[in-house]
C-alpha cells in the first residue's frame, strides 16, 4: 500500500528537525560543517597533509569521491573502484565518449521542421540521469553556473540553447581560452546578454554600443571586480581592494563586441542553421574606433574579427583569471568555502596548464588555462583525500541531490519529455528551487561570495553560496518533489511519464533496519550520517510493520531513502 499520509508527515517533520539541528541539536537553520578558512578572512587552518595518496581503500572513500566528482554511484560501481586510484578513474573519465546534447534536437528539427520549447532542457536532464560521462557532465553543469545563460530568457529556439550546452560540454576538458571564444560567438549568449546585432556607435543619433557583455564577461566570467592574489584573496592598497576596471574600460570593450550577428548573407538575415552556428562578424557594422581597456589599446581600423580575438586574449591573460576561476570551480565540486591555499594550488595548475597526481599521472597540455589540469588539481588535492580533515565541505544544491538519487538506484524508464515535474523545477515551494540552465539572472542561482545570515557558517564569515536557495522554506518543496520520484509515483496513470528505480538490493535488507540504513548511508552520503541521523531513520522505519512483506518492505525502503535524502549528511559533502 502507498505511504500513509500521517507517516509521510512524520518523515518530513523528523527530517526537518534533524536538518535544523545538524543532526545533533542546536541551531535554527541548516549549518554545514566548517569548510575552508573563512574565505581568506583570517581563519586559522592546519596545513594540508603532505604525504597522501588517492587510492580508494574502502567503499566509503569511493562513494564520497563519486559524490564530489560526479553524481554518486551504485554498489557495483563502488565494488569496482575499491583498490583503484582516483587519478586512474579521472583518466578513464577524460577518455569517455561525450554525450552529444545538440544532435538529438537537430535530428528532430531536421525531421519535423520544429522543436518543442523545452527540448533542450529535457535533453540535458536525460543526459544527467543516464549519461555515462559523469565527470564531463558535472563539469558542464559547473561551467553553466559561471558562463550563465537562462534558456527561459533567451528569445531563441531550443536549438541555440542546446548548441550552447554542447559548447560547454566540448570545452569541459579543453582550454579556458577556447571556451571563452566559443561562448562569445554563441547565439544564446549573444541573445541573453544583448550583443546580438550590436552596432557601432552613431554620433548623429547618439547610439552607443551595448555594454552588457563587456561588463559581464569581466565581472562574472573571467576576472571579477577586484584584483586578486593567486590564492583568491583581494590585493589591497592602503587597506582597500583594488578595482580591476572602470567605466572607461567598459566603454572601450563594448566597441569590441559590435558587428556580430547570426550566420547569414547579411547583418539582418540569418541562415536556417544559424542557431547552431558561431556568430558572424559584419565589418561594416563593427566600430572602427580605437578600443582601450585593461591597459591595452587596439588601434583604430583593426578588423572586427582581429579585434575580438585580441580582446579575448587580453582578458584571458589577466592575472586574476586563474584564482577567479579556480575558486568558483572548487565551490562547484568540493568545498563551499575553500581555503586560500587550496585555491592557490588549483590556480597554479591552471596557470601552468599541467598537474601531476600522486600516482605519477600527468594531466594537461602545459598550456595556460588547461581545464583537465585544473579539474585534476581540484579533485586530487590533499584536502579532498584527507577523510579526517574537518575543514572540508560543500553544501549540495538540489539538482545534484536529485540526480544522485537516479544514479544510486539505477533509474530506468527515464522519460524527461513526458514528465511535467521536470518541465520547470525552479519553484522552491513545490519543486527543487533550481533548474539547469535556468537561473533567474546572469548572476547564477547564487553568488559565489554569499555568506548566509543566521547560521554558524555565516557568523564565521564562511561563504556558502548554495544557502541562497537551500533553506527551510525550500526544504518542503524539495521533499515533495523527491517523494514522487522516490516512491515511483511520477507517472500516475501515465506509464510514459514514469521513472523506475531499482530497489531490489534495498528490499532484500528491509527486514533489518540497521543494515538497510548502513547500506543507504554508504550509497547516499559516503558513510557520513551521524549517529543521531541513523537512530532517527531506524526508529521511524522500525515502526512500519511487515504484515504484507513484499509491499511493506518496499515501503520501508521508500521511507528510509526519503528521510536520508532530507538530512544534513545528504545535503553536505564532507
Amino acid at each position: 500500500m502507498p505511504i500513509k499520509t500521517w507517516l509521510l508527515s512524520s518523515v518530513i517533520a523528523c527530517a526537518l528537525t534533524l536538518s535544523a539541528c545538524g543532526g545533533d541539536g542546536g541551531t535554527s537553520t541548516p549549518t554545514p560543517p566548517p569548510t575552508g578558512g573563512g574565505g581568506g578572512n583570517g581563519g586559522s587552518t592546519p596545513p594540508p597533509v603532505q604525504k597522501f595518496d588517492t587510492e580508494f581503500e574502502s567503499d566509503a572513500e569511493a562513494a564520497r569521491f563519486l559524490i564530489q566528482a560526479g553524481f554518486g554511484g551504485n554498489p557495483q560501481m563502488l565494488e569496482t573502484m575499491v583498490g583503484g586510484d582516483a587519478a586512474s578513474w579521472m583518466t578513464r573519465e577524460f577518455d569517455r565518449p561525450r554525450t552529444d546534447l545538440l544532435q538529438p534536437i537537430m535530428s528532430e528539427f531536421n525531421a519535423t521542421g520544429d522543436v518543442n520549447f523545452g527540448k533542450a532542457s529535457d535533453t540535458f536532464w536525460r543526459a544527467l540521469l543516464e549519461g555515462n560521462d559523469h565527470l564531463r557532465l558535472r563539469m558542464t553543469y559547473a561551467l553553466s553556473q559561471i558562463f550563465v545563460i537562462s534558456d527561459h530568457q533567451v528569445n531563441e529556439t531550443p536549438i541555440a540553447s542546446a548548441y550552447y550546452m554542447d559548447i560547454l560540454s566540448k570545452n569541459a576538458f579543453g582550454n579556458f581560452r577556447d571556451l571563452l571564444g566559443d561562448v562569445t560567438y554563441s547565439p544564446a549568449m549573444a541573445d541573453f546578454l544583448t550583443y546580438m546585432r550590436n552596432r557601432k556607435g552613431d554620433p548623429e543619433t547618439g547610439r552607443v554600443p551595448d555594454e552588457n557583455y563587456a561588463r559581464e564577461v569581466l565581472q562574472l566570467f573571467t576576472i571579477g571586480l577586484v584584483e586578486l592574489n593567486m590564492d583568491g584573496t583581494p590585493k589591497l592598497s592602503g587597506g582597500e581592494p583594488i578595482e580591476t576596471y572602470d567605466n572607461d574600460d567598459i566603454r572601450g570593450l563594448a566597441r569590441v563586441f559590435t558587428g556580430l550577428s547570426y550566420k547569414g548573407s547579411g547583418f539582418w538575415d540569418r541562415d536556417k542553421d544559424s542557431s547552431a552556428a558561431p556568430l558572424q562578424m559584419f565589418e561594416d557594422r563593427h566600430s572602427e574606433l580605437e578600443k582601450s581597456f585593461l591597459g591595452t589599446t587596439i588601434p583604430a581600423g583593426t578588423s572586427g574579427t582581429d579585434t575580438v580575438e585580441r580582446a579575448l586574449d587580453t582578458i584571458f591573460d589577466h592575472p586574476n583569471v586563474p584564482p577567479f576561476i579556480a575558486r568558483q570551480l572548487i565551490q562547484r565540486f568540493t568545498v563551499s568555502d575553500p581555503d586560500p591555499a587550496y585555491v592557490q594550488r588549483v590556480a597554479e595548475a591552471f596557470e601552468a596548464g599541467t598537474f601531476t597526481a600522486p600516482n605519477g599521472t600527468s594531466f594537461g597540455t602545459g598550456q595556460r588555462g588547461d581545464l583537465k589540469a585544473t579539474l585534476s588539481a581540484i579533485l586530487l588535492d590533499p584536502s579532498v583525500h584527507d577523510s579526517e580533515n574537518p575543514l572540508s565541505g560543500k553544501v549540495r544544491e538540489p539538482v545534484l541531490k536529485f540526480v544522485q538519487w537516479g544514479h544510486n538506484f539505477d533509474v530506468t524508464d527515464i522519460r524527461t519529455e513526458e514528465s511535467w515535474r521536470l518541465g520547470d523545477t525552479n519553484s522552491p515551494a513545490t519543486k527543487l528551487g533550481q533548474h539547469p540552465f535556468r537561473p533567474k539572472s546572469v548572476f547564477n542561482f547564487y553568488r559565489p561570495g554569499f555568506i548566509a545570515p543566521g547560521t554558524q557558517a555565516g557568523e564565521s564569515g564562511m561563504t556558502t553560496p548554495e544557502f541562497q536557495i537551500v533553506n527551510e522554506g525550500a526544504a518542503v518543496g524539495y521533499i515533495n518533489f523527491m517523494t514522487d520520484f522516490i516512491v515511483d509515483n511520477t507517472g500516475g496513470d501515465d506509464e510514459a511519464a514514469r521513472f523506475t528505480p531499482d530497489y531490489s538490493e534495498e528490499v532484500a535488507l528491509a527486514d533489518d533496519a540497521p543494515a538497510l540504513v548502513e547500506h543507504l548511508n554508504l550509497l547516499m552520503t559516503g558513510a557520513r550520517m551521524s549517529t543521531a541521523e541513523k537512530d532517527a531513520v531506524i526508529n521511524v522505519i522500525e515502526k512500519l510493520t511487515l504484515d504484507e512483506p513484499e509491499q511493506d518492505k518496499l515501503e520501508r525502503v521508500h521511507v528510509a531513502i526519503l528521510m536520508i535524502a532530507s538530512l544534513p549528511s545528504y545535503a553536505v559533502i564532507n
